[in-house]
């Protein structure tokens, strides 16, 4: 499809782009039952992975590679990268192609994948908003444990972290292509999530996986959106580690958003556009 306008100029573009980001941004935080409610469901979601990781150092205390006393701030940090990155490209693109919205989408004269690009970084805002919260009442708990290793590693981190969103982007962006063809949102979503779960290091980091587990964690992008910046903060990758790292989330954002404009071009071409 070729939007009906011809495409704006870049100082338009970036003015229409600022704009869908506010808009998006003020919806989030419009509902504040919603942002009630997701704030209890991350604290929920923070507890359990804690609890049960509690229990393991419980049984066998001195049996794990890594201390209780970086264990439980890695799980805090994870935790909240994790919460900020939790997007919803997925769920959103889906319903508007099922209800036949994805034209309008289409024909208008902005970038699509920037259009989406610049909706979830909203998302993840208002997500990262909120994970501030539950990093403060993990402080509450923890204690200094919490902060990053260094002034140095939290600066890398911010670096990291704003490359891992483009991952994180990328990789929905990519699975988003999935729903041109199958026009259903719910197993995209739930196949992207179960990989995410399994190699980004939300529940544990990656050097505790077997070795098999391990080399695929390391193969694919999953691991630069939760083990990558948190190993930074936490001091684990330091000096010319973490640059090499930083510099492979790059690289992967790059060939992720080539990638992802591959195979939108693909998929646009046997779109039929659904609803009525």
């Amino acid at each position: 499809m070729r939007p009906l306008q011809a495409q704006l100029n870049l100082i338009e573009s970036l003015k229409s782009y600022q704009s869908l980001l506010v808009r998006s941004l003020k919806a989030s935080f419009a509902y504040r039952g919603t942002t009630v409610t997701a704030l209890l469901t991350s604290g929920v979601v923070y507890a359990i992975p804690m609890l049960v990781w509690r229990q393991v150092y419980a049984q066998s205390p001195e049996g794990l590679p890594i201390s209780r006393a970086k264990m439980f701030p890695y799980l805090l940090m994870a935790n909240c990268v994790s919460y900020a990155l939790a997007v919803g490209i997925e769920w959103r693109v889906g319903n508007r192609i099922r209800s036949g919205l994805i034209a309008t989408d289409l024909l208008k004269p902005i970038d699509f994948q920037l259009s989406q690009a610049f909706q979830t970084l909203s998302e993840c805002l208002f997500n990262g908003s909120l994970g501030l919260v539950v990093f403060a009442c993990g402080y509450l708990f923890l204690g200094r444990d919490v902060f990053p290793a260094s002034p140095l590693a939290f600066g890398l981190f911010l670096i990291s972290f704003i490359l891992a969103f483009f991952v994180m982007f990328g990789i929905c962006f990519i699975f988003v292509q999935g729903i041109f063809y199958t026009y259903a949102f719910y197993g995209v979503l739930t196949a992207r999530g179960a990989l995410h779960l399994t190699f980004s290091g939300i529940s544990a980091p990656l050097t505790l996986y077997p070795p098999l587990l391990k080399a695929i964690a390391d193969w694919l992008p999953f691991r630069h959106t939760i083990y990558t910046p948190v190993s930074i903060y936490m001091g684990w990758a330091q000096g010319t580690e973490a640059i090499q790292l930083i510099g492979e989330q790059a690289a992967w954002v790059l060939g992720l958003f080539l990638l992802g404009r591959f195979l939108m071009n693909k998929a646009l071409k046997q779109l039929e556009v659904q609803g009525g």
